[in-house]
C-alpha cells in the first residue's frame, strides 16, 4: 500500500555534500531533467494519488517535497503546490513535509510552513566541525551555522522539527547526540552511509573494520541512559519495537515491503531513489504519472513492483543469520546484471555496518 509520495520538486541543490547520493555517486541521470517540478507534472501527480486513494476505503497519501534542496523551487511555487494538494486531495491527504538543508528559509518560509502545517527535518550531522567536514556550498563554505539558525526559526515557531543526520563514520557519536540535545531537538534519526560494497572503499576505506556500529553504539548508550520518554530516535525505536514483537515504520531494517514512491521533475516514478547508487538507471522503472497510475507498477520493470508488493529475497547468508528478522539484510543489496528480467539477491549488509 502507497502511503506517501516522495516528491523531487529541485533537482538542483546549493550545497555540494560530499557523499551526495544524488550527485557524487554512479546514477548522473539529473543532469538531464528539468530543473524544477512544474505545476503540470504536480497537477498528474495529485489526479494520480486522488484516483488511488479513492480505490480503497480510507486510504490518505502524505506528500514529501524534496530534492536536491526543495527551497529552491521558490516560495510562491511551493505555496501554490501546498495549496493545491490540500484543495485536490482534501481529507485523503495524509499531511505535507519537507526536507531541507535549512540555508534558505527565512521568516516569509516559516509562515507558509505555519499556514499549511508542513512537518519539516533539517538536515544536520552533527557540531560544525563534524557537519561542515562534508555539508558545504560549491565555495567550500560550511553550512552549519544557517542550518542551526533555520532549526531555530523553526523552533520560536513551536514547528517541532526534527533532525535527520547522515552517520559520518569515525565520529564520536555521544558528542553529536549531545550536540542535537544541546539545540532542543527531540526528533531525529540516523542513515546509514549511502555506499555498496563497490564503494565503500572509495568513500571510507581507512576508517575500521566496524565505524558506523561504534558510531551508532555511543549514541543508543546516551540515548538509553538519558530515559527522556520526549526524545524519539527513530532508527533505534524502530529496531526495539521490532525486537518487542512491533513493527518497524522504517526500511533501513528488517526488509519490509516498501509504502512509498518517488516522483522526479520530470514525473518518472522510481523506486528508493538510493538506489541510484549502485548503478546508472537503476531506480528507473520505465513509468510515469501521464501514462501510469500508482496501480500500474506491475508494467514497469520488475524490481519497483516487486518491492512494493513482494519485498526483495534474501540470500542464502542472511537466511541462516539468528538476526534474520529484525535485520532482514538491511537494504539487501540487488544484482543489478539481470534487474530488467528478475531479482537476484546478493550478500546484504557490508561487514562495514555490523
Amino acid at each position: 500500500m502507497i502511503n506517501q509520495l516522495i516528491l523531487k520538486v529541485a533537482e538542483l541543490c546549493n550545497l555540494d555534500c560530499s557523499y551526495c547520493y544524488l550527485y557524487k555517486h554512479e546514477d548522473q541521470r539529473f543532469r538531464t531533467r528539468p530543473k524544477f517540478m512544474s505545476a503540470e507534472v504536480f497537477e498528474q501527480v495529485l489526479k494520480r494519488a486522488r484516483d488511488y486513494c479513492d480505490r480503497r476505503d480510507g486510504q490518505r497519501m502524505a506528500l514529501v517535497f524534496h530534492g536536491g534542496e526543495p527551497t529552491l523551487i521558490g516560495l510562491l511555487q511551493l505555496t501554490r503546490f501546498a495549496q493545491r494538494a490540500n484543495e485536490v486531495l482534501g481529507d485523503r491527504l495524509d499531511g505535507l513535509l519537507m526536507q531541507t538543508n535549512g540555508t534558505l528559509l527565512n521568516s516569509e518560509w516559516i509562515k507558509t510552513i505555519q499556514d499549511f502545517r508542513i512537518h519539516v527535518g533539517v538536515s544536520l550531522d552533527g557540531p560544525a566541525a563534524i557537519h561542515d567536514a562534508n555539508r558545504i556550498d560549491f565555495d567550500g563554505r560550511g553550512s552549519h551555522g544557517a542550518a542551526t539558525r533555520t532549526l531555530q526559526l523553526l523552533q520560536d515557531a513551536d514547528l517541532s522539527p526534527s533532525v535527520l543526520c547522515v552517520v559520518s563514520p569515525g565520529a564520536p557519536g555521544a558528542e553529536i547526540y549531545r550536540h542535537f540535545r544541546s539545540l532542543g531537538v527531540q526528533h531525529m534519526n540516523f542513515l546509514l552511509p549511502d555506499v555498496t560494497h563497490d564503494s565503500i572503499a572509495r568513500f571510507y576505506g581507512g576508517i575500521g573494520g566496524t565505524p558506523v556500529a561504534d558510531y551508532l553504539i555511543a549514541i543508543f548508550d546516551q540515548w538509553f541512559a538519558d530515559d527522556d520518554p520526549e526524545v524519539k530516535i527513530r532508527l533505534f525505536w524502530n529496531l526495539l519495537s521490532a525486537l518487542l514483537g512491533g513493527r518497524m515504520d522504517g526500511d533501513q531494517f528488517g526488509n519490509p515491503l516498501w509504502s512509498y514512491l518517488v516522483v522526479e521533475t520530470d514525473g518518472s516514478i522510481q523506486a528508493n531513489d538510493v538506489l541510484r547508487i549502485c548503478a546508472d538507471g537503476m531506480s528507473e522503472s520505465g513509468l510515469n504519472i501521464f501514462e501510469h497510475g500508482f496501480d500500474d507498477l506491475s508494467r514497469g520493470l520488475p524490481l519497483l513492483n516487486s518491492v512494493m508488493h513482494d519485498g526483495v529475497p534474501l540470500c542464502a547468508t542472511c537466511q541462516c543469520c539468528n538476526e534474520r528478522d529484525i535485520c532482514g539484510g538491511g537494504f539487501c543489496h540487488i544484482d543489478i546484471r539481470e534487474r530488467s528480467n528478475s531479482i537476484i539477491p546478493l550478500c546484504g549488509v557490508p561487514t562495514f555496518f555490523v
